[in-house]
């Protein structure tokens, strides 16, 4: 499938995650959680409902371990990443969770776009098979 064709459903998964981080990560701070609470607690979250997202609507590849692998591993990357950000965001300049959240999220997008091409677009095909 090509970047085109990929795009819309990208974008759709990567807003419902992005969404989702964001929620995680205001509950959380409204909870009193730490900030690496919470950025733990939306990874194991959002890798895993990502994952499942992108290989089914995105990439169209059977869901399978060692994809789901490559891609925790790849979405590993967004643990520090999104720690400084939503820091950078929410402490660094106060703003509110509620914005800090949202705004770091958007701006690891086009890191999250390569690390989930590479992780579940570029299984091989003895691996993984289209679904109709």
């Amino acid at each position: 499938m090509r970047l085109r064709q990929r795009s819309p459903a990208y974008l759709l998964v990567a807003g419902t995650c992005l969404v989702l981080n964001s929620l995680v990560l205001i509950v959380a701070d409204s909870l009193g959680a730490s900030l690496a609470v919470g950025v733990l607690l939306s990874f194991v979250i959002v890798a895993t409902i990502g994952y499942l997202l992108h290989a089914r609507f995105t990439f169209r590849q059977r869901v399978g371990g060692r994809a789901f692998s490559r891609y925790v591993f790849a979405m590993t990357a967004n643990i520090p990443l999104s720690y400084v950000a939503v820091w950078f965001w929410h402490d660094a300049l106060s703003l509110p969770m509620a914005v800090a959240a949202p705004v770091a999220s958007i701006c690891m997008l086009g890191l999250n776009f390569v690390l989930g091409h590479w992780a579940i677009g570029a299984s091989s095909s003895s691996n993984a098979k289209d679904l109709a």
